[in-house]
C-alpha cells in the first residue's frame, strides 16, 4: 500500500526531491532530557523559527522541499525516554508519545503576540509523527502530535519559558493544523484546531478542538464534533464553521461562540444537526444557521450550554 501511495505522490510530481536522497533517512539518539519541560534555550538577535527548532530537538536534519512542496523534519529517538500515554482525536484512541520507532518533528507555525504590559511572546508550535525511512507520512487516520514551546523577550533576549513537547494528535495523515491563535481572556490566548476527515471522496467531517493553558499545562479544554460537513455534491447536505469568543465581564475562558451555516437536503437526512431535522421533515431543502455556546466549566473544560439557536431559510 505504501508503495501504491508513493507513486501517486510521484505522478504529482512532489517526491522527485525526496526521490533524490540516496538511501533511508537516519535518526539520532537524543538524553531524554529532551523532553523536560524544565529546559532552558535563549535566542539572540533574530529569531529563525527553524533554526531553534533544531536546538529543541537536535536530531537528523533533511530538507526534502520540491516547488510548493515543503517537507523539512528532524528524525531523533529516544531510547531512554519514558513514553507517555496521549489521546489520537481521529478516533478517541490512546497512542504512546516519543514513538517507539522514532519520532519525525517538524515546524507547525510560530505566533508573535503581546499582553497589556507591552511584554512580547512567541509560540512556537510542532508536529511530530512516527519516524518513516522515506520520510513520508502516509496513515490518512493517524494525526499528528502537537507540541509548544513559548519564549519571552527580554531586553534583546528571548527566553524560552514554557516547553511542552506533546499535547496530542489531530488532523490526518500524521499532520496536525496549524491552530489559529484565539484570545479567550484577559491577556489570555488560547490554540484553535479545525481538524477534517473522512473516506475518500468525502463528506469530509470538520471537529474544532480549543487547546488552551490550564491546570499547569497546555491541554484540551473544548471539543465540538461534526460543525462542518464538506466535499458534498449538489444533492447532499453540507455545512461550514466559524467561531469566536466576544468580549465579556469573565476575566478568564470567556464563552466560545460556534456559528454553523450550510444547506439541508432532506434527502440527505441522517447527518443533519439535530436541530435543523425537524425543519428538513417539512421542507425538502433550505439554509440554516446555527449558533452554539460553549462555557467553561472549571474542571470540566468547555461545555455546551444548550438550547442552539437556529434559525432556517
Amino acid at each position: 500500500m505504501k508503495e501504491v501511495f508513493l507513486c501517486l505522490l510521484w505522478s504529482l510530481g512532489i517526491v522527485a526531491h525526496c526521490a533524490a536522497q540516496e538511501g533511508d533517512l537516519q535518526k539520532k539518539n537524543l538524553s531524554d532530557t529532551i523532553l523536560l519541560p524544565t529546559r532552558t534555550l535563549n535566542v539572540t538577535g533574530a529569531f529563525d523559527d527553524l533554526k531553534v527548532l533544531k536546538q529543541l530537538f537536535p536530531g537528523k536534519y533533511y530538507d526534502l522541499s520540491s516547488g510548493k512542496y515543503k517537507n523539512q523534519l528532524i528524525n531523533w529517538e529516544c531510547k531512554t525516554c519514558k513514553p507517555k500515554s496521549y489521546i489520537d482525536e481521529n478516533e478517541g484512541s490512546s497512542y504512546d508519545f516519543p514513538y517507539a520507532e522514532g519520532t519525525a518533528t517538524r515546524l507547525l507555525k510560530v505566533y508573535n503576540y503581546k499582553d497589556s504590559s507591552g511584554t512580547q511572546y512567541k509560540m512556537l508550535t510542532f508536529n511530530h509523527s512516527e519516524f518513516d525511512p522515506d520520510g513520508m507520512q502516509i496513515s490518512r487516520f493517524t494525526g499528528g502530535t502537537i507540541g509548544f514551546a513559548k519564549f519571552t523577550k527580554v531586553d534583546s533576549v528571548w527566553s524560552l519559558k514554557y516547553f511542552q513537547p506533546a499535547a496530542g494528535a489531530y488532523g490526518a495523515f500524521s499532520q496536525c493544523p496549524s491552530p489559529e491563535l484565539l484570545l479567550i481572556g484577559h491577556d489570555q490566548y488560547a490554540f484553535m484546531i479545525k481538524s477534517s476527515n473522512g473516506g475518500a471522496g468525502g463528506p469530509f467531517y470538520g471537529n474544532l478542538y480549543l487547546i488552551a493553558g490550564a491546570d499547569g499545562s497546555y491541554k484540551e479544554v473544548l471539543s465540538a464534533n461534526w460543525v462542518e460537513r464538506t466535499n458534498v455534491d449538489e444533492n447532499m447536505s453540507g455545512w461550514t464553521c466559524t467561531y469566536n469568543a466576544p468580549v465579556s465581564n469573565k476575566r478568564f475562558f470567556r464563552d466560545i461562540i460556534v456559528t454553523i451555516k450550510g444547506n439541508y437536503n432532506a434527502d440527505d437526512f441522517e447527518d443533519l444537526p439535530e436541530e435543523v431535522k425537524p425543519y428538513a421533515k417539512s421542507n425538502k431543502k433550505g439554509k440554516f444557521t446555527l449558533a452554539k455556546r460553549y462555557v467553561y466549566k472549571w474542571g470540566k473544560g468547555y461545555q455546551f450550554q444548550g438550547p442552539a439557536g437556529v434559525t432556517v431559510d
